[in-house]
């Protein structure tokens, strides 16, 4: 990681290289996954947190753990298996329970925390509108793509999409990952970055923690579609699809 061409790198491909870097990026509060393209100046930017103190940071990171999971490395059809095994299900495995816990948490602190009812709405909706979004991917974007790498690896040709062109599902994808970054983003503030209050309970502070490992999670997930997965199913559609 070189510092001098650093600050032109993108936030995405930063991460791409080393996903230890993640970790930094979510310390300074720099968007990594649906602002992945802007470049790590920008991105500090807007931010507003000093670039070289973060670039810093990162060169430290680097050295520290250099042996991050290379998903930037991984094949196509890998990548899209982890997304569905690894980060579908975990929503679904852990999302029910977690609004469980918040509803609990919120029910016995919400007087003296009335934050807790407005993080019960949030996250309540947060899980509808990931279903929806988890069934686009299953039932439209990742059966085509997974049919256009294994044309591609096969050498043959396939038929285009049915709406198009992969770039309109993805369009979409993008818009909904947005939508899910901001929510977050508000309720990591809402939460004060996660910090439990002095007179939480033990479930509170449990509860704070795996909500912090949700997004941490979904993070990671919308990275990977974002400033991977995307751009490579847009590649393989250019070179698979019968004109």
């Amino acid at each position: 990681m070189n510092g001098v061409y650093l600050k032109s790198q993108s936030v995405g491909s930063i991460v791409n290289d080393n996903f230890a870097t993640a970790r930094v990026f979510k310390t300074f509060g720099v968007d990594f996954c649906c602002g992945g393209g802007a470049s790590l100046e920008e991105a500090c930017r807007a931010a507003g947190v000093d670039v070289d103190v973060v670039m810093q940071a990162l060169l430290a990171e680097n050295q520290s753990t250099p042996s991050a999971i290379p998903f930037d490395s991984w094949p196509t059809d890998l990548l899209i298996d982890y997304v569905l095994k690894v980060h579908h299900r975990g929503i679904r495995a852990k999302g029910p329970g977690l609004l469980n816990d918040i509803r609990t948490v919120a029910r016995v602190h919400g007087d003296s925390h009335p934050e807790l009812l407005q993080l019960e709405e949030l996250f309540a909706a947060s899980l509808r509108d990931l279903e929806s979004h988890l069934q686009k991917e299953e039932q439209v974007l990742f059966p085509y793509c997974y049919a256009l790498y294994e044309a591609s690896m096969r050498k043959e040709s396939h038929a285009p999409m049915h709406c198009g062109s992969v770039a309109n599902p993805i369009r979409v994808m993008l818009h909904e990952h947005n939508d899910e970054g901001t929510r977050y983003k508000y309720i990591r503030l809402l939460m004060k970055d996660f910090v439990a209050p002095e007179d939480a309970c033990a479930t509170y502070r449990l509860m704070l923690q795996d909500l912090e490992n949700f997004m941490d999670g979904l993070f990671e997930h919308i990275h990977i579609e974002n400033n991977i997965l995307f751009q490579r199913f847009q590649e393989l559609e250019s070179i698979s699809v019968r004109k």
